[in-house]
């Protein structure tokens, strides 16, 4: 754990992002590809596949929080690009996207130490979830996990019609646990997303950074954790 603030503050409210920070996101998106290649008779060599679907997702939600694309779009171009990387011509957009959202909903798994951690701070903090992601994907995943029983308020993006890095995005679980951003501790794994959200929020910011990435320019976490574990230890907590 590093701290790289020299003031130590009592923190009111713990808010977390939700995929690669508490959620298994990789997995879960790897099990409802393998699905999709299966269900639409795909048959490129799937590591190959799923390397460049995780590619071209992440530059379609990258321009998604910077505002270029809306979630109707992300939900079919990530395929069409997809498709026409693997040169496969007569691929159903619309359908394999529907599909593979709906094997993705279906995956709730956890990383390791996540409900634990988050059992442990319930104790003592109101905690809000705060992700950007398609509603009828999430709502799913979360209902079929014990860890969303300790959240307060879970705010995800589509309902709310924001994003990160956006600040507002928290604005309804400030006013329904009852704090100010100065007093909530903002925990998550994405420079882009959840790190400039936090900066642009006034909220100091924990990030969780397994790899070790040195930090960004013109950002200034509190805190970096390498394992969801080491939080509950941390000052303020």
């Amino acid at each position: 754990m590093a701290l790289l603030s020299t003031l130590v503050k009592k923190y009111k409210s713990v808010f977390f992002d939700a995929d690669d920070t508490l959620f298994d996101y990789p997995l879960a998106e790897r099990t409802a590809l393998l699905a999709s290649l299966d269900e639409f008779a795909i048959t490129a060599e799937p590591e190959t596949v799923i390397a460049a679907y995780k590619r071209h997702n992440r530059d379609v939600w990258q321009a998604f929080e910077r505002g270029e694309t809306d979630q109707a779009t992300l939900r079919i171009e990530r395929f069409r690009r997809l498709a026409a990387e693997l040169g496969i011509s007569d691929l159903p957009l619309a359908r394999i996207g529907s599909f593979y959202l709906e094997a993705l909903s279906r995956q709730s798994q956890l990383l390791p130490g996540a409900l634990a951690t988050v059992r442990a701070l319930a104790e003592k903090f109101p905690l809000a979830l705060v992700t950007n992601g398609i509603a009828a994907v999430q709502k799913k995943r979360f209902a079929a996990s014990p860890i969303t029983a300790y959240f307060q308020s879970i705010v995800i993006s589509e309902e709310v019609g924001l994003a990160k890095p956006d600040p507002r995005i928290f604005e309804p679980a400030l006013q329904k646990i009852g704090v100010q951003a100065a007093d909530v501790l903002f925990v998550g794994d994405s420079v882009s997303s959840d790190m400039a959200a936090a900066r642009n929020a006034g909220m100091d910011f924990c990030w969780l950074n397994p790899s070790g990435t040195p930090v960004p320019a013109g950002h200034s976490p509190a805190y970096i954790i390498a394992t969801i574990h080491e939080l509950p230890g941390l000052p303020g907590l």
